[in-house]
């Protein structure tokens, strides 16, 4: 199977990733001992986000067989997130997540730890997804969910491509394409990281003071409003998978791949690097043990 050009760099044309200032703040910052060094909280969590998702498939059944009158979409006749879908995409999931298990090393914990909270956030876009093509459906019919779906798609793959191409040049070192589109979702990440705070707290005291504002419009606006949160959430998580996870998940399937050249790169013993009980069971004895280095 012919692997993507951009998952075919070498190990040098790789470290070009680092001058992402993204995964530069991921790898100073974010990759160290903390949270994920504390597996009962991890597991808790873990767990607390599966239940959400449980309660949110069971939300859909409640909603359905107890209608709000009010509501400015017909009953739904269609449960397209039913608990076997929830149970299926559980399953899914963990079965990924045991093999990010099997394949971990100490060195690359985060990116596979990483893998599994991007998998979580798929789940949670297409359980979301979902939860409003059951209440829609009726409404937007085949052809108006088609359009939408396809408007979505149509926009992420414009995203996409361009992310790829910048993530492209940089690991091969190309001639740099005038990239708009990339150029203002670098500065618009920049600024929701520098000022998105404060944001949060607006809205916060907005529905503080005027507690009257936050009701849901029940009437045709109602339901075009809630139709553009829904696209607006879509074209949202686009943006983040593909300024926000892609470009470490690209660096840490590099750091997987070339592992012996980034720990020599990075000056760590084999020991630091993979840890003592990988360094045991598949190094220590074999033609990979590095000779003449003692191993702490």
């Amino acid at each position: 199977m012919k692997l993507p050009k951009i998952m075919t760099a070498s190990f040098e044309e790789s470290l070009a990733l680092l001058d992402d200032s993204l995964i530069t703040y991921i790898v100073k910052d974010v990759e160290k001992p903390g949270v994920r060094d504390k597996p009962t909280l991890l597991r808790f969590i873990a767990i607390l986000f599966v239940t959400l998702l449980f309660w949110f498939s069971k939300s859909i059944s409640y909603l359905i067989s107890h209608p709000d009158s009010g509501s400015p979409v017909p009953q739904p006749k269609i449960n397209f997130f039913s608990i076997k879908i929830f149970y299926l995409m559980l399953i899914i999931f963990l079965f990924i997540w045991v093999i990010t298990l099997i394949m971990r090393t100490k060195n690359t914990k985060y990116f596979f730890g990483y893998i599994n909270v991007t998998n979580y956030v798929r789940w949670l876009t297409i359980a979301t997804n979902l939860f409003f093509l059951t209440f829609f459906f009726s409404s937007l019919t085949i052809l108006g969910v088609i359009i939408f779906f396809a408007l979505v798609t149509i926009i992420g793959y414009l995203v996409a491509r361009s992310k790829l191409r910048a993530l492209s040049q940089q690991l091969f070192q190309t001639a740099q394409i005038n990239n708009k589109l990339d150029d203002l979702m670098d500065k618009l990440i920049k600024f929701l990281m520098k000022y998105g705070w404060v944001a949060v707290i607006l809205v916060v005291l907005w529905k503080f003071i005027f507690p009257g504002t936050t009701g849901v419009r029940t009437d045709f606006i109602g339901f075009i409003s809630i139709l553009a949160m829904w696209f607006t959430m879509d074209i949202g998580i686009v943006v983040a998978e593909c300024y926000l996870f892609l470009p470490y998940l690209l660096y840490g399937y590099y750091k997987y791949k070339y592992p012996e050249d980034y720990r020599i790169w990075e000056e760590k013993t084999q020991i630091a690097w993979y840890g003592k009980k990988y360094f045991d069971k598949h190094i220590k004895g074999t033609r990979l043990e590095e000779k003449g280095e003692k191993q702490k």
